[in-house]
């Protein structure tokens, strides 16, 4: 420690020697702290690696090894301080930041200290377990991960079995005490062994929705070979042992311009065979090479088909770009400032597995690549490298260099706003040529030893060396441990034999067993070959052992021996033959078919060879031959033509050739083959506005036809095409209905099948989506009970789509609504809310909120079954769909109820919908939901205010980005609801209103002006919003007086409007703003004003009169003479009367407006009579009025005292009157209505507070909901209901009319 002088102030250079040893002591520290996560033997490879890498050799004048070529031998100039680098998005896996940070950090550690770059092999141990053979430098850390994640799942498709992270590191540690494996690694246990293995946690991996069926296409195209056959499968399993699959990530293209890189990365699966020629010949390794490509052909297929695994290789592209990127700075002598960096994440997050534990088969699994004895488990191998290589590097494009200072900005403003923890960190994103680029950001630092300071490698590489002094080289003791470890007791022992040791240690790849026989040994032994001729050197080639090499290069051992061949690389791919269109055109049948087989091979040799059987004209000779009555031609020509009508060229050429009237002939005849390919075609072409066209050629019927088949590929394409047909197509949607082809899709919902499940009910929904008479034929045809039926069962994808059919038949529907809801199918449908996968909670959210109508009460009762929980986490969703969603169920619970608007406050759910609104790309119904509920909030029953709701959207900072919306978004309908939210959230404050016209800088200008807009729904949703702000307040009354001219001409429109609604609100804003309107006076305004509400009165139309009830309890607490008016024109009497209405919504507005007159004399006295008359109608006043409204106690109170004297209406019964309580007499027309089953948990009655926040909120106030009308794209797809779409059609397979769903997997 440093000691300070005892007297006096320290000076300033002895504080900074302080802190400078406080700072080297803790670099010290965490370098300890990196070398704790090993045990010895790890300790020992890493050091041995250290040491004989050839990252490390490279400044030794022995070194055999040139720079790789690339960005590592060409990069000179790095004087800049800072690296931006530019690679390629893929939306659907977006990075993370603190990923990328925590790689960068790895990488920097495992180059600059520990000379190693990432990679990892699968190595099979002698009780088949598998070891994660990774360099040591990259155990316990993210990139190690990554890399186990992805090998795994790549031998989990290839061998069609799975186990979950958390289960197998789990079994890892037990499987050996359950199997009861011997010193020789056999199993001794008398257990069902599979049983153990699948209680772990093993599973047959299409049990994954994301990899259903991806085994049952057959991916063979040489019709001369069955990999079936029982002798190709013993070959294929003799040598399976040694045949592994690798992937190899590459960098494809540099582009540099100073500090900025593009760069674009790739990947290739390979495999190799790790036998020489001496045991394997080229006959049996083509047969092999035969089989494995078929493999590779389903990995490569359906590898990505998992969000988790894109993103995965995704960040192993960025790695594939940084190391050699990291070794060519490492020379120039910069390293990366990780101080820069975000947070790294803690050691328990970034722990590896040090072993996988076996493979075994169960009896039904599908995958077919591999035969083992029943309950014979086994290890896998294989692994991932990283070429360092790379292209030249170029020039960066002038859209780059023109850019470059914004894209400075853009990266260096990334944390400026927001450096807080985040459970997500984005990577900026900018767009260049159509193509979108993250933009990754970090700081150098020179790579020298400061003097004084301890660099973190400095600190890392002192305690490596002292290390290897200690550690290096093994003892006999931990040598033979190694080898016990790794071979069993038996080998073991063999390996006491430095020969058989010491190739024991290269086949493995055990650098610090090796290098501890090295020192054993002479230079001269270890040049001697085997029994085959091959040396040390030999093995460690075959085997793929870098360190090794690295340690004979070291040694200046002589690499140029007999030359050893090991087969890698993939068997050449046909060459493209050059088609010849003529031969489509002749007469002879024979030159027709070789024409069009010789096509077929072309085009699926290489994806991007359909363009040129486009460009040679081939599409009209296609045509022509469906027109021909030879059947086998016909089907090999629509087996062509659905292998590239994937392209919108190709189908616009099949069009213009008269495509869709001869496809639609075909539908009609007896072959399954052309009726399915026929159909997918017809899909790909009405997915580009051809629907009219088909619909024409009575495409409709003639596929509606087919659905009376019973076989499984032929429905689902059908289906497809005709869910296609309908979308945003009203004729078509009804030419369904009229041809009768609900009754079959229904049919299909009730099917064993799932996939046909799934389409049917995905068909369902285009087929009445948007349209009533549509969705009631479907109700009426009895697609309710087995839609719901759906969603007992376990497949999610099934549901996911019965949830869009749901949601499409609901859509404004009530009698449907009533339908679901009566059947509970809300309980299933929040299921799916609990989901991992984003798209399943949307449709289960999208499908809910249809369900939840139009009316208010029922949108209160469908958000308290959703609960707090869940609607919070909608509006933390990345989702636009979750969002609105969450925004609407905020509005309906919050809409008049003070209880539930305190609860969300409570609950903090006010800041997830200001964080919405500072979104710049939120959708804009989205938007207009959060702005709603924002407002909603803050307002209650009879335009009161919430002063707590209030507070708590003020102090989330709503009032700038709320100002900003209001001023600068290009909507006028997404000002004017700002508009009227600010109006809320101000309503009767005065405080809040001074805050946000001195501090905010809001002025009416900014409302005003939208009074005169074209749109007339906006000009009226204006006037309300300034009415709001005008309410009660004089002084905001004059301020609007001030702003601007506001005349009667205005709201004509609207008071002389046929539309009811539109006439009260506008009759409502005139009473409000009678003062401010300047060219009629306030009296005959308000005169007028009322007079149209209580005409309203004597509408037949309940919407009408729930408004206005509303409107007139509002106005009941205006000003002064206002309820005199209502109670003089027979207002009370009319809203009694509305008492007795059998809407719910109709009498709690009407008791509401009655309950606020109760403070007018007038209307006290009238009120009172018609109460003393009709004891009745005081309990339906009370029973009906909402909790937060009010009614003058003195009326309570006064009627109390009458009924405790004696009412003349009792009396009038005792002389011989009629009775009051009416006596009902037997008979339909006198039975007592049910209660509606849909009852909210708030009612519209009194009720006590609510203390206890539960979770599910507890809803209030029913009036009549704002149809807040919000579409969303219907295009959600699902593997499952992808189009069946076969590569080769068989003509041996023609005619054979027996059900059996097509083996291959859909494409849609």
């Amino acid at each position: 420690m440093l000691r300070l002088p005892k007297k006096g102030l320290p000076r300033f250079d002895q504080i900074q020697d302080e802190e400078t040893y406080l700072e080297n002591l803790a670099v010290q520290r965490n370098a300890s702290a990196f070398f704790e996560k090993y045990d010895r033997s790890e300790v020992q490879e890493l050091l041995t690696t250290v040491l004989v890498s050839w990252l490390f050799g490279k400044e030794d004048a022995r070194s055999q090894l040139d720079n790789p070529c690339g960005i590592m031998s060409q990069m000179n100039n790095v004087g800049f301080g800072t690296v931006i680098l530019l690679t390629p998005v893929d939306p659907t896996a977006l990075l993370d930041y603190r990923e990328v940070h925590q790689i960068i950090r790895e990488l920097a550690v495992g180059i600059y200290c520990l000379n190693q770059i990432p990679a990892i092999s699968l190595e099979a141990n002698y009780d088949q377990s598998s070891s994660c053979q990774l360099p040591p430098a990259y155990y316990d850390t993210r990139i190690g991960q990554i890399l186990i994640n992805i090998d795994y799942m790549l031998k989990a498709l290839w061998h069609g079995i799975y186990m979950p992270k958390e289960k197998r590191a789990r079994f890892s540690e037990l499987w050996r005490t359950i199997m009861d494996i011997d010193p020789d690694g056999k199993p001794q246990t008398n257990k069902n062994i599979f049983a153990e293995f699948s209680s772990a946690g093993l599973i047959d991996i299409t049990n994954d929705p994301d990899f259903n069926g991806i085994y049952d296409e057959d991916m063979n195209e040489d019709p001369t070979y069955n990999p079936n056959w029982p002798e190709e499968k013993a070959i294929f399993m003799k040598y399976a042992e040694n045949i592994m699959l690798k992937l190899t990530f590459s960098t494809t293209q540099v582009q540099q311009c100073e500090n900025v890189f593009i760069f674009e990365t790739a990947y290739w699966l390979t495999n190799a065979i790790k036998y020489n020629q001496d045991y394997l010949d080229i006959c049996t390794y083509q047969r092999l090479q035969q089989r494995l490509y078929l493999q590779k052909k389903v990995i490569q297929k359906h590898f990505e088909k998992k969000k988790e695994i894109r993103i995965g290789i995704g960040y192993l592209k960025l790695i594939c770009f940084l190391t050699p990127f990291l070794l060519s700075l490492k020379k120039k002598m910069k390293v990366p400032y990780l101080n820069s960096l975000l947070q790294p994440f803690s050691d328990d997050k970034v722990k590896t597995e040090r072993e996988l534990p076996p493979f075994i088969y169960g009896r039904d699994f599908k995958c077919q690549n591999f035969h083992y004895k029943e309950d014979q488990y086994f290890h896998v191998h294989g692994g991932i490298e990283f070429d360092i290589t790379t292209p030249s590097i170029e020039n960066a494009l002038e859209e780059f260099k023109n850019n470059l200072e914004k894209i400075r900005d853009c990266a260096a403003n990334t944390f400026v706003e927001d450096a807080g923890y985040k459970e997500y960190y984005s990577i900026p994103v900018m767009e260049f040529n159509g193509k979108r680029y993250y933009v990754i950001y970090f700081e150098l630092e020179t790579f020298y030893q400061q003097l004084y300071k301890t660099q973190w490698w400095g600190a890392i590489n002192e305690i490596v060396n002292n290390l290897r002094l200690k550690r290096l080289p093994l003892t006999d003791a931990q040598l033979h441990e190694q080898f016990k470890k790794k071979f069993g007791f038996k080998k073991a022992m063999k390996c006491k034999s430095i020969p058989f040791g010491m190739k024991s240690a290269v086949e493995r790849g055990l650098s610090a067993v090796f290098h501890t026989f090295s020192r054993k040994t002479s230079s001269s032994t270890i040049n001697v070959s085997d029994e085959a001729g091959y040396a040390i050197f030999h093995h460690a080639a075959l085997h793929n052992r870098v360190s090794i090499v690295c340690q004979l290069c070291n040694a200046n051992f002589n690499v140029n021996q007999r030359r050893f061949i090991m087969f890698s690389q993939e068997s050449s791919k046909t060459d493209a033959k050059k088609e010849r269109n003529e031969m489509l055109q002749c007469e002879s049948y024979k030159r027709r078919m070789m024409a069009i087989m010789s096509l077929e091979v072309i085009c699926l040799a290489k994806d991007e060879y359909w363009q040129y059987i486009l460009d040679a004209g081939t599409i009209p000779a296609l045509i022509n031959l469906l027109k021909v009555s030879k059947i086998k031609l016909q089907c090999k020509a629509v087996g062509l033509l659905s292998n590239i009508s994937t392209h919108a060229c190709v189908v616009r050429a099949v069009v213009e050739a008269g495509g869709i009237p001869a496809l639609i002939n075909l539908l009609v005849s007896d072959e399954p083959e052309l009726h399915s390919r026929c159909a997918v075609i017809l899909y790909d072409i009405a997915q580009l506005e051809n629907k009219d066209v088909i619909a024409k050629y009575n495409g409709i019927p003639a596929l509606i036809n087919l659905l009376k088949l019973d076989i499984e590929n032929v429905l689902i394409n059908v289906m497809h095409c005709l869910r296609v047909l309908c979308m945003r197509n009203e004729n078509n949607q009804r030419a369904v209905r009229d041809h009768k082809g609900i009754q079959y899709l229904i049919t299909f919902l009730s099917s064993d099948s799932d996939v046909l499940k799934a389409v049917s009910s995905a068909t369902i929904a285009e087929v009445a989506r948007d349209n009533k008479d549509v969705q009631n034929a479907v109700a009426m045809e009895g697609a309710i009970p087995p839609l719901v039926a759906l969603f007992k069962g376990k497949h999610l994808s099934v549901q996911v789509k019965g949830a869009m059919a749901v949601e499409s038949l609901a859509s404004y529907n009530p009698s449907i609504q009533r339908a679901f809801l009566e059947r509970s199918l809300s309980k299933y449908l929040l299921k799916l809310l609990k989901a991992f996968q984003i798209d399943v909670k949307e449709q289960g959210a999208v499908a809910l909120w249809a369900l939840a109508g139009q009316t208010l009460k029922q949108q209160k009762y469908m958000a308290e079954q959703i609960g707090y929980n869940f609607i919070i986490n909608m509006l933390l969703s990345p989702s636009a769909k979750m969002q609105y969603v969450g925004g609407e169920a905020v509005i309906a619970l919050s809409k008049d109820s003070r209880m539930h608007q305190n609860q969300i406050c409570e609950g903090n759910g006010i800041a997830p919908l200001v964080r919405l609104l500072r979104i710049s790309k939120l959708a804009e119904g989205t938007l207009l939901s959060v702005i709603r509920a924002v407002g909603s909030i803050c307002i209650g029953v009879a335009h009161t205010s919430n002063p707590i709701s209030q507070k708590f959207v003020v102090e989330e900072n709503a009032f700038p980005v709320l100002i900003q919306l209001l001023r600068n978004h290009p909507s006028p309908t997404i000002k004017v609801e700002v508009a009227f939210s600010l109006a809320c959230i101000v309503l009767r404050n005065n405080l809040l209103h001074k805050e946000l016209q001195e501090n905010e800088g809001f002025k009416y200008d900014d409302v005003l002006y939208l009074l005169h807009s074209q749109d007339k729904d906006i000009c009226l949703r204006a006037g309300y919003a300034l009415t709001l702000f005008a309410f009660n307040d004089c002084f905001q009354q004059y301020l609007i007086l001030e702003s601007g001219i506001i005349t009667i001409s205005i709201f004509e429109p609207f008071l002389e409007s046929t539309i009811e609604t539109e006439k009260a609100m506008a009759a409502f804003q005139i009473i409000i703003l009678a003062k401010v309107i300047i060219d009629v006076d306030h009296i005959t305004l308000s005169a007028r004003g009322v007079t149209i509400l209580v005409d309203s009165l004597y509408s037949v139309h309940s919407a009408t009169i729930v408004l206005t009830g509303n409107l007139i309890a509002s106005l009941a607490h205006s000003r002064a003479g206002i309820p005199e008016a209502f109670a003089t024109l027979g207002t009370i009497q009319r809203l009694c009367y509305h008492l007795y209405s059998g809407k719910e919504e109709v009498r709690a507005a009407c008791s509401c407006a009655l309950g606020y007159l109760t403070y007018n004399a007038n209307a006290f006295r009238i009120l009172l009579k018609e109460c003393r008359n009709k004891p009745n109608q005081f309990l339906r006043i009370t029973n009906n009025i909402s909790r937060d409204a009010s009614i003058n106690p003195a009326f309570l109170k006064e009627f109390q005292l009458q009924r405790k004297v004696g009412l003349p209406s009792l009396s009038l019964e005792k002389n011989g009157g009629p009775s009051i309580i009416p006596v009902f007499k037997k008979g339909k027309e006198h039975r007592r209505k049910l209660k509606p089953k849909i009852q909210p948990r708030d009612s519209l009655t009194l009720m006590p507070p609510v203390t206890n926040f539960m979770g599910l909120f507890k809803t209030t106030q029913k009036t009549t909901a704002s149809h807040n009308v919000f579409s969303f794209s219907s295009a959600t797809s699902s593997d499952i209901i992808k189009v069946s779409r076969p590569r080769i059609v068989f003509l041996n397979e023609l005619g054979k009319h027996e059900q059996k769903a097509n083996s291959e997997p859909a494409e849609g």
